[in-house]
Formats: structure tokens, C-alpha cells, sequence
């Protein structure tokens, strides 16, 4: 992850231990294994020898004024390594009544647990080792009574020793903080804090969740996210169909999205978030409202940034066979040679579903009319998709930190069944989509002067849309069965399903960033970025090749220019100032003087420029309770597909004009364990938004075509929470639930018609927008257990439950008398049993999803699968 935060002249250096957070201790009788007791005691030795070696060496090059850097992926190799074989080393002599247990977690001067922590007790006798997990909880089960020397380090930190004893009459508990004490060498810092941990403390409000959790799951990055609060995300159906990602208020380009920091509009309509495979991303991190100036985005309520996968050396296959013939499979491996530093990273996927589930629609007849509702299975729904990324290049060199050259392949097949909505049902069109983007990453800390850091990045995207409607004078109703359409003088009908094309669309699409990071002060530090965007499109279609708005190439450019001020009042205050500067150009056509004798279709080009601005802070009351406080004036600039439309269900819109945003976000986090096993987490956050030009979808219920427009004023109030507690690593539960209220703010319209112009009353005004749920939330609930049928084994059970509130899919005054307006409340469970053998290197699991068979609907009142049952196969080296 790359971030322009640096809060101090020290970089901080992240160092992640493996996943297995927790290291078994090893207990040997030295009566019938003395040989090899001794063997191991001489390894341990030697080890601590070595760690003692190393530290000095470093203080020795820090004294010489010699650089010397240590990589996150570097620290956690040796870390673990070491860790891996003091463990294996550790040895109880003797048959010792025992304990029940030593138990306690280790944490910072700020209160912030410590991941990867080692902990040792040993005597002349006896050397027992342990490592903290990522709540800094530590855990020993069996100690041989007597007095031990109790240890307790992380690299970045002060250790602590003292002298305990173990009797059998009592467990005892051990709680530990360790101060700082830098290990300064040209102003680098190692710190022991976990990322999640971090990111969490960042002036933004953030929410970052791992996803190492979901791994051995039939999750892909779309269900990850639908897990957190404020996010919710509508889907249009099963695996393939297009979905809207909503975000406290804000929906659709609204919110942006990145992969590594890269734009995603740059891969494509090739990859989709349902896309991703979990198995690909190590965790994702979601900005709501304030969006670092790093990101260089123009996003109007946050953004999305999915973080792969960065170990050196990596295999990780799975294979998924689900309800409605679906097969996922995804394939991620790394290599990195340890002399030269050169890497290379592969990802693959392949995706497919027939979506033959059963829905819930009316059936029409030969003449067109509703003569009955039944439950039908979708019979033109198949989707495919697959991918492949190449990534290789140098880590950790003279020239560069990081440097990687790379190129995606990516490709889908749909077929399509409706439209926006299930009143229309296609038999035979299709979409299909193909790209090709090379990208270029590169990161340097020092870059030509100390203290300046950069990061820059690059991606240049090709792809091929095609829209197939060439079915002539027929339609289909939802019981598969074709009739002949008729036109208006009783003879079978030229036209297409819906618009009789096959239309070709290629764009090309160029995105860049280029962020300077500098350290003004051991308390400041200083933040550029500029990115640029580049979109053109060229459009065919063989059956109509005389299409007028198709002899028009379209365009369109996007400069962000952004600058953000970092200071670090003290250990407890941080606060963020920022500025962004927007500018736009766009080239397409328009239609003018409709059905007057002057129409005609000519070149339209239009231009913006915008100027937002903000400040975010964070604020420790204690170690356990953080608060955060952030206002931003925000632009965001139309995208292609809202200016452009997609050349067959979205219709074009070149006069759509940027949306602007004053958004309010004011949030607490509370977090603590509580007598050593119980760890307890409870967050919230209240958000206004008052915003201008507000672009959103337009939807008849009557047409499958939407297309976009600005509207005038609209205003978001909301709340969200969330809870999660925690026992050991045996049982947790946890749920979050967001309220959003969304209403049209403007008393009167701006309307052009034949009748007349000007500015009318507005019918709207102080109703809520039409088709974005205002309540909604999920819980979830959780066993685990190691070891109970072999060694070095976890099974796990998990149950999750999801709720909407009922909405309504027009405006509400319109709608409110009228089911058939009303998106029904949902609920829906899931259940989840996996199992892991060989600490994680065979993994199986086998889910359920909607259990009890629920009728599920998300926008436009589309029906969402009905109960599926999937089994996952998974292999981790």
C-alpha cells in the first residue's frame, strides 16, 4: 500500500507476521528425546546469538551514518523464521505438575495492541515461547511449575524482563507495555504496528477490513464489501449482472475504485468487483467522505481501494462448483529471488455461471398481454469471464523500492436477459467484452534527496465492447417461448428486441498519478498528486452503419491536481489539510431542435473547472477511544458511461454537468479487551451531505433504457454502527446497521418544454430518491476450533444474516399506494462451515446461501437468486 501520511521523519515500516498468529509450543521429554533436546537447545542458542548479532550490527551502520532498509515482506521472512525455529526449540524438562494457563496481550504506550510481539519464559531448564496475534493476545496452556525469567520484545521497542513464578493452584495473567525506542538509521524507523491497525489511526474515516478471514470462502471482493457498514451494494442478479455500489448516500462513479492505487475504470468493463476472487486481495480499505489527495480521485463520497496480495513467494489455488452451474476458479503465485531482488507475480480467474435460478414474473401472451404470474427459471442468462495478470520487476534496488512492469488480459461473455427492470425479457441479445492493459508501478523513498518519497503509476487500457441484438420481428416472454412482433401495419417487424444492432465500441483509456511525499519535520510532512485521465471512443454498428451520433468520435480528458498538509500535534492528535483542483474536457454530439425542421445532429463539446477543498483530524480521548471529525467542499466529474452511455441500455447525456458536495463526517471508535479473552469493538458515525447537481439514475418502469441526469439539490443525513466482540480465537459476533435519509432539497426546477421555460414548482421537494434503501445492516456469528480431529487443523462455522428495509423504487409519492412500486423488505441467511488441514495448506468449505429460500430483490425490484449451496477447494503453500 502505497500513502502519502507520513506523519514524522521516520518512515514506518509495517511488519506483518504469518497468518497463523499464534505459534504451538513445543513440549519434548528430555528422557527419551535427549538427543535431540540437546540439539535444539544449541539451535535456540545460536539463534538468540544471531538476533543479538544482527541488532548491533544495525546500531553499528546507524553510527556510521550508513542507510539501510528493511522491508515489510524482508522483516516478516527473518521475524518468522526465527520465530518458526525458537518455537520448535522450545523445551520443558522434567514431569512438572502444571498450570492452567499464562495468558495477557501486549500493547503500545497509546494503548494500540502490538501484532507479532515475542514472548519467552524460560529457566535453566525449561524455554517456552509465544507470539501475540493481531488483538496482541498471547496464550501459554501447560507450564512446569517453578521460576522463570519472563521476556517480552518487539523490533521498534523497549523490551521488558522480570522474574515470575508458575504454581498449579492458579492461572495467572500477564499484561505488558512496551515504549518506543527507535532504531534510527538515516531516518528509518522500524514500528511494530499491524497495517489494519495503522490505517485505523489515520485522520480519514477509514474502514479497513482484512480478508484473510474470507480466504478458504466462496466470497469475491463485491461480498466482502457488502459487509461494511454504510456500504451496500445492488445487484441486478446472480453471478455477471451489473451491480450499484452505494456508500453512506452516494452510489455509482460517486464512489471511486482502485486496485493497488491504480484506477479500475482503467481495466475495463472486462473485470467487475464480483470479478475479483478472494483469494487475490489482502484486504480493502474504504475511504467515506474525505478521499486522500494520494488517490488523486475526483470521488464525490469515498472511494474503494482493493489491496492484493504482496508475499514474495506465494501459491494459492482454489476451485469453487455451485448451485446454477457455477465454477470459479482462481490461481495466485509469487516468486522473488532473494539475491537479485527480481519478482514475478501471477493472478488468474475464470468464471461461470448458466444463473438458471428460479424467479417470480409475470407472463404475457402472443398479443403482449400479463395473463398470469408464476415462477420461472431464467433461460438466457449464462455468463462467463476470465483474466489474466502478469506482473514482474525489482523490489528493494538501488534504483527503486518497487518496481514492477505488468500487463492484465480480461474478457466476459453475458448473455442478457432484461432489461432495468423484469417487465421486458430478452431471448437473444448478448454483450462481450475484451481488454488488454499494461501498467507500470514504481516506488523510491529517498528519491533524489532525503526525505522525499514518490510513488507514480501508469495503465493504458484497449477494449472491445460488442452489443448483439440481431434477432429480427421476435420476443420472448418468461417462459422462453418467441413470437413474431408485428409493426404498426400488421407485418412482421423489422426491429430487434430491443434496438436491432451490433454495435461495436472501442475505447481507449489512459490513466496516471504521479505523488510526492516529504517530510518537513519530524511533525510535518507535505503531499503532491496529479493524475490524469484520457477516454476515447470510437462506435460501429454493422447494422445501422449510417448512425448519425456515431459518426461523432468521443472524448474526454480529466486533470486532478492535489496537495494535502499533514501535522502531528502529539502521540494523541493528528490532523490533514488538503486542496484539490479539477479540470475537464469533453468532445461528443447532440441532438438539437428535436422534431422541428432545424434538427440535426452536431459536434458538442463542453468544459469545467472546479476547485474543492478540506480538513480531516483524529483524536485519541484514550488508548481505547478515538474520535474523528472531517468537512470537505468535493467535485466530482461525470464519467464516460454518464456522458457517453454504453451504446444500447444506457442512452447518451453530453450536457451533464460535475456534481459538487459539502460533506460532513463526525465518528468514534472504541476498542478494548477486556480480562485478557474478551476484546470488544464498537464504532459509529454520523454523516451530512448537502449537495448540487447530484447525478443519478433515470428509470421507467415501463423501458428497459435508463440514462443520467443532475439534479438540482439533495441532501443526505445519516447514522451508522457497528459492534463486534470477540472470545479468544473460539467465538465472536458482530453486526452493523446504517440509516440514511436521501431527499430532493429543491423547491423549484428548471424545465424546457413547448409550453413553456423557465423555472417551475418542484413535486420532489423533501421525498426521498427512488430506489436507494434507507435502512439496512447485517450480523454475523462465529465458532472456531483447532485441532479437534487432527493436528495442526482449525474448522470453522459461520452464520450471516442481511436486512433491508422496504424502499420504494419511484418517488414515494408516487408510488406509495402501489406495490408494485415497493421493493419489499429483505432478509436473508447465509451459513458457512470450512475446515483447514496442515496449518492452513488444504482447505475445504462448503456454504449456504439464503437458506430459507427468500424472494430477494435489489434495484428496479430485479429478483436475486434463490437458495444456493457451494463447495470450495482450496491449496495454500
Amino acid at each position: 500500500m502505497h500513502t502519502s501520511s507520513l506523519r514524522t521523519r521516520h518512515i514506518k515500516r509495517i511488519i506483518p507476521i504469518f497468518n497463523s498468529t499464534k505459534i504451538n509450543q513445543t513440549y519434548l521429554n528430555h528422557k527419551s528425546n535427549t538427543h535431540l533436546l540437546g540439539l535444539l537447545k544449541e539451535i535456540s542458542s545460536g539463534i538468540f546469538a544471531i538476533q543479538i548479532f544482527l541488532f548491533r550490527y544495525i546500531l553499528n551502520k546507524s553510527k556510521r551514518g550508513k542507510v539501510m532498509r528493511i522491508s515489510s515482506d524482508l522483516g516478516r521472512k527473518i521475524i518468522g523464521l526465527l520465530i518458526s525455529i525458537t518455537t520448535i526449540a522450545s523445551i520443558s524438562y522434567g514431569q512438572e505438575k502444571t498450570t492452567q494457563q499464562l495468558t495477557g496481550h501486549i500493547q503500545d504506550n497509546k494503548g494500540a495492541f502490538i501484532t507479532g510481539a515475542n514472548i519467552v519464559i524460560q529457566n535453566k531448564s525449561v524455554w517456552i515461547g509465544a507470539v501475540t496475534d493481531v488483538e496482541g493476545f498471547y496464550a501459554f496452556e501447560k507450564i512446569p511449575n517453578g521460576k522463570y525469567i519472563y521476556k517480552a520484545s518487539f523490533i521498534g521497542y523497549k523490551p521488558v524482563e522480570f522474574e515470575i513464578e508458575i504454581t498449579q493452584e492458579q492461572s495467572q495473567q500477564i499484561d505488558i507495555t512496551l515504549n518506543p525506542e527507535s532504531v534510527q538509521i538515516e531516518d528509518i524507523q522500524v514500528n511494530g504496528k499491524s497495517i489494519l491497525t495503522q490505517i485505523k489511526t489515520l485522520s480519514y474515516e477509514v474502514a479497513a477490513i482484512s480478508a484473510l478471514e474470507f480466504q478458504n470462502s466462496n466470497s469475491d471482493a463485491q461480498r466482502i464489501l457488502n459487509k461494511i457498514p454504510g456500504v451496500r451494494i445492488l445487484e441486478d442478479g446472480g453471478l455477471g449482472s451489473s451491480s450499484t455500489f452505494t456508500l453512506n448516500g452516494f452510489s455509482g462513479d460517486q464512489v471511486k475504485f482502485f486496485m493497488d492505487g491504480i484506477p479500475m475504470d482503467n481495466y475495463g468493463s472486462s473485470m467487475s468487483l464480483a470479478d475479483i476472487p478472494v483469494n487475490l486481495i489482502e484486504r480493502v480499505e474504504v475511504y467515506k467522505g474525505v478521499v486522500p489527495v494520494w488517490l488523486g480521485a475526483d470521488a464525490l463520497g469515498g472511494a474503494v481501494n482493493i489491496i492484493t496480495k504482496k508475499r514474495k513467494k506465494l501459491l494459492d489455488v482454489s476451485y469453487s462448483l455451485g448451485s446454477f452451474n457455477t465454477h470459479r476458479l482462481s490461481v495466485n503465485g509469487a516468486y522473488t529471488n532473494a539475491n537479485t531482488g527480481f519478482t514475478i507475480r501471477t493472478n488468474a480467474y475464470y468464471n461461470y455461471s448458466d444463473n438458471n435460478y428460479k424467479v417470480w414474473a409475470p407472463i404475457s401472451n402472443e398479443n403482449n398481454t400479463i395473463v398470469d404470474t408464476a415462477e420461472v427459471e431464467r433461460f438466457h442468462d449464462r455468463y462467463e469471464s476470465k483474466a489474466i495478470q502478469v506482473e514482474s520487476g525489482w523490489l528493494n534496488k538501488s534504483f527503486a523500492d518497487h518496481l514492477l512492469l505488468g500487463i492484465l488480459a480480461a474478457g466476459n461473455d453475458k448473455e442478457i436477459q432484461t432489461g432495468a427492470t423484469m417487465k421486458t425479457v430478452f431471448g437473444g441479445i448478448t454483450r462481450n467484452s475484451q481488454s488488454l492493459v499494461p501498467t507500470l508501478k514504481y516506488q523510491k523513498k529517498d528519491f533524489l534527496i532525503d526525505k522525499l518519497n514518490v510513488h507514480a503509476s501508469a495503465s493504458f487500457n484497449f477494449t472491445q465492447s460488442e452489443y448483439i441484438d440481431t434477432l429480427k420481428g421476435v420476443r420472448f416472454n418468461w417462459l422462453g417461448e418467441s413470437f413474431n412482433s408485428t409493426s404498426s401495419n400488421g407485418q412482421q417487424s423489422e426491429d430487434g428486441e430491443l434496438l436491432r444492432t451490433f454495435t461495436t465500441m472501442k475505447d481507449k483509456e489512459a490513466s496516471s498519478q504521479l505523488n510526492f511525499d516529504y517530510a518537513l519535520s519530524p511533525m510535518s510532512s507535505l503531499a503532491l498528486n496529479y493524475a490524469y485521465g484520457y477516454f476515447h471512443r470510437d462506435t460501429k454498428d454493422k447494422v445501422n452503419p449510417d448512425k448519425i451520433e456515431n459518426q461523432f468520435p468521443k472524448s474526454l480528458n480529466k486533470h486532478i491536481l492535489g496537495l494535502s498538509y499533514q501535522f502531528n500535534w502529539n502521540d494523541k492528535w493528528n490532523t490533514t489539510a488538503f486542496g484539490k483542483l479539477l479540470h475537464i474536457n469533453a468532445k461528443s454530439s447532440k441532438q438539437y431542435d428535436f422534431a422541428l425542421p432545424t434538427q440535426r445532429t452536431e459536434e458538442y463539446k463542453s468544459s469545467s473547472s472546479s476547485m474543492g477543498f478540506g480538513l480531516a483530524s483524529s483524536y485519541f480521548i484514550w488508548p481505547s477511544l478515538q474520535v474523528k471529525a472531517s468537512y470537505e467542499h468535493t467535485y466530482r466529474l461525470p464519467s464516460p458511461e454518464e456522458m457517453f452511455g454504453d451504446g444500447f441500455l444506457i442512452e447518451a447525456n453530453p450536457e451533464i454537468g460535475p456534481e459538487q458536495s459539502h460533506n460532513y463526517n463526525i465518528g468514534a471508535l472504541f476498542s478494548k479487551r477486556f480480562k485478557t479473552n474478551h476484546q470488544v469493538n464498537i464504532g459509529g458515525s454520523f454523516i451530512y451531505r448537502d449537495t448540487k447537481d447530484l447525478i443519478y439514475t433515470v428509470v421507467s418502469i415501463a423501458s428497459p433504457v435508463t440514462h443520467f441526469e443532475n439534479l438540482s439539490k439533495t441532501r443526505v443525513k445519516g447514522v451508522e454502527g457497528n459492534i463486534k466482540y470477540q472470545w479468544k480465537d473460539i467465538f465472536h459476533f458482530g453486526g452493523n446497521l446504517t440509516f440514511q435519509d436521501i431527499t430532493d432539497q429543491a423547491k423549484l426546477v428548471y424545465n424546457e418544454s413547448y409550453t413553456g421555460t423557465g423555472y417551475q414548482k418542484n413535486f420532489h421537494y423533501g421525498f426521498r430518491l427512488p430506489n436507494k434503501p434507507y435502512l439496512f445492516g447485517n450480523a454475523n456469528l462465529g465458532f472456531s476450533w483447532k485441532d479437534l480431529c487432527f493436528d495442526h487443523s482449525k474448522y470453522s462455522l459461520n452464520y450471516h444474516f442481511n436486512y433491508v428495509e422496504k424502499y420504494f423504487l419511484t418517488w414515494t409519492e408516487m408510488g406509495s399506494n402501489n406495490d408494485d412500486y415497493i421493493i419489499p423488505r429483505q432478509l436473508s441467511h447465509d451459513i458457512e462451515l470450512s475446515c483447514n488441514l496442515h496449518d492452513g495448506k488444504y482447505n475445504i468449505s462448503v456454504e449456504c446461501r439464503n437458506l430459507l429460500n427468500d424472494r430477494l430483490y435489489d434495484k428496479y425490484y430485479l429478483q436475486k437468486p434463490g437458495r444456493a449451496f457451494y463447495i470450495k477447494l482450496r491449496y495454500n503453500l
